[in-house]
C-alpha cells in the first residue's frame, strides 16, 4: 500500500524486485525477439543490434530518491516506488543511420502503447551549452491484441523503456556515462566535451553520406 514512509517503501520495492526478477528477465527476452521480428519486416532499416538489461535494484532506488521523492513528500502524495520506475526493463535498438531512428519510432508506435517520448536529439540540438548523448527514449507497454495473447499476457503490466540510437550515438553514450554524474565540470573541460560531441555528430552524418555515395556508384 502506498505511503510516505521512504524506509518502508524501499523494503516493499526490494521485495517486489526480488519476487519479479525472473518475470522481468523473461519479458526482456520476449520483447527483444518481438522487436527484432517487427523491425526485420522493413527492408530499409539496417540494425547493428538489439539488446536489453534489467535495471539494478539499488540504482532504481537512487533514481527515485533523486527524481521523485522530494516532490511527492512535499505534496504529501503517498507513493509506491515501483510505479515511478518506467525503465525496470530496458531495451536498446542500435541502428546504422540517424534517418532510421524515426522509422523505428513509427514501427514501435504501431505495435506498442507509447506512454512518453524523450527526444534527446532535439534537446541537445536546441542548446549550445548542453552536452550528452543523442537518441530517442520511449516509455512503452504492450497494447492490444498482444497484451491479452497467451505468449505475452504475463508481461502486459510491465512497463519498459526502448532507447533508439545510431552506432555513433551509442559509442558517445559510453563516454557520457563516465562524466554525467560529476558534480562540477570545469568550463575548459565543457568546451572540450562539446567539441568532442560535435565530432561524433559529424562522424554520424559523414558515415551516412559516404555509404550513400558508395551505393550510388
Amino acid at each position: 500500500m502506498a505511503s510516505l514512509d521512504f524506509e518502508r517503501e524501499k523494503t516493499e520495492f526490494r521485495d517486489y524486485y526480488g519476487s519479479n526478477l525472473k518475470l522481468m528477465e523473461d519479458a526482456k527476452g520476449s520483447f527483444i525477439s518481438l522487436l527484432n521480428a517487427l523491425v526485420a519486416r522493413s527492408a530499409s532499416i539496417e540494425l547493428s543490434k538489439i539488446e536489453g538489461r534489467i535495471k539494478d535494484r539499488e540504482e532504481c532506488l537512487r533514481k527515485f530518491n533523486r527524481k521523485y521523492r522530494t516532490e511527492l513528500e512535499k505534496s504529501e502524495s503517498p507513493y509506491e516506488i515501483k510505479n515511478h520506475i518506467s525503465d525496470l526493463v530496458g531495451l536498446r535498438i542500435v541502428c546504422l543511420y540517424e534517418d532510421d531512428i524515426e522509422n523505428i519510432h513509427k514501427i514501435i508506435s504501431q505495435h506498442f502503447l507509447v506512454r512518453e517520448v524523450t527526444d534527446k536529439i532535439a534537446a541537445i540540438e536546441s542548446t549550445e551549452s548542453h552536452f550528452g548523448y543523442k537518441g530517442l527514449h520511449l516509455d512503452v507497454k504492450l497494447g492490444p491484441p498482444r497484451d491479452s495473447a497467451e505468449e505475452y499476457r504475463d508481461y502486459a503490466e510491465i512497463p519498459f523503456e526502448i532507447q533508439i540510437r545510431t552506432i555513433v550515438q551509442d559509442s558517445w553514450s559510453v563516454l557520457d556515462h563516465k562524466i554525467k554524474y560529476k558534480k562540477a565540470i570545469p568550463n575548459n573541460l565543457k568546451r572540450r566535451i562539446n567539441t568532442l560531441a560535435a565530432l561524433f555528430e559529424l562522424a554520424d552524418r559523414e558515415f551516412k553520406q559516404t555509404v550513400d555515395r558508395y551505393i550510388a556508384e
